[in-house]
């Protein structure tokens, strides 16, 4: 009970815009876009729990739906849970004065000459003219602005738009596992049940957002981990609960997930440790602000660091 009420605080204290202050013995915080983010850390256990509202974005159509799962207040970046209704339809094109990621999980969705089905995902960059964008049998889909979404009318890019930076047609069920060329840098040897597919791997910020695929057991034994970047995550799918440890101010808390959990963790926050635990599998969307290389200590002092190279599986 205790736990439970520990984790409710978490949760209400960070959509209240509370900023956390994290121990003084944590890692410093190396990477320009590690800071991009939230009022502090945010717990969502199941987003299915989460009212829908009604989603306004200057300059496109209305019946947009949305469940708010985070928020950036200082640049108005948002993390939703979008629904599309049955015909809706954006006959114009333009673009957006903010990046645009969008992984569906449900119906379909046309964007120009993009056409996205189940766990499709596309890359709009800043300034890119896009659309029109419509849906036949509606759709439901994660999506996230890195600033205040609005909409330009316009037929040409805006000046100084990285379209290059852009991801087009990638599709789950068409990508291939690959955990070796993954740019990531972790101490030690490859953790076993662990399988990835990079959606997106910005070549400007080093900006990554991927698919993780882990199937049950503690990871790491004991130990917490440490990113120099946020790191956010939506279960897509969990054959059963998982529980994920994090290091607090208040102190180790596990926090029970469902599928269609979510959570963004701020940087230098140690996590997993004993207090993780999963009997099942996962498949999880990620995002983080740069390449997730990670540190490993014995407790949530970060005090004791540990090197994995030496460890042998």
């Amino acid at each position: 009970m205790k736990a439970r009420v520990t984790l409710c605080l978490v949760l209400m204290f960070a959509l209240s815009g509370g900023t956390f202050l994290w121990a003084q013995n944590a890692p410093e915080i190396s990477s320009d876009y590690a800071t991009e983010g939230r009022p502090g850390f945010v717990y969502v256990e199941s987003t299915e729990t989460l009212p829908w509202r009604g989603l306004v974005i200057p300059g496109m159509p209305g019946g947009m739906m949305a469940k708010n799962m985070s928020r950036d207040e200082t640049r108005g970046g948002v993390a939703l849970l979008n629904y599309l209704p049955i015909r809706w339809h954006h006959d114009e094109r333009g673009y957006h004065n903010s990046d645009e990621e969008i992984f569906l999980l449900e119906g379909d969705l046309t964007i120009g000459d993009q056409q996205l089905t189940k766990y499709s995902y596309t890359f709009i960059p800043e300034g890119v003219v896009h659309g029109p964008v419509s849906t036949r049998q509606g759709a439901v889909f994660v999506r996230w602005f890195n600033k205040t979404p609005d909409f330009i009318v316009s037929q040409s890019d805006k000046t100084g738009a990285r379209a290059y930076a852009g991801v087009r047609d990638w599709n789950y069920y068409k990508t291939p596992w690959d955990s070796i060329n993954f740019p990531a840098y972790r101490k030690g040897p490859p953790i076993p049940g662990i399988k990835l597919k990079l959606l997106r791997n910005d070549p400007d910020t080093g900006e990554m957002t991927w698919i993780s695929f882990s199937s049950g057991g503690r990871r790491n034994g004991s130990l917490w981990e440490v990113h120099p970047t946020f790191e956010e995550y939506f279960l897509l799918e969990l054959s059963d609960e998982r529980v994920v440890g994090e290091c607090l101010p208040e102190g180790p808390v596990g926090l029970d997930y469902k599928a269609r959990g979510y959570w963004w963790r701020p940087a230098g926050v140690g996590h997993l440790g004993p207090l993780s635990t999963s009997s099942g599998y996962s498949l999880s969307l990620v995002r983080t602000g740069g390449a997730l290389w990670a540190d490993y200590f014995t407790d949530c002092s970060y005090r004791q660091p540990v090197d994995l190279s030496a460890i042998k599986h």
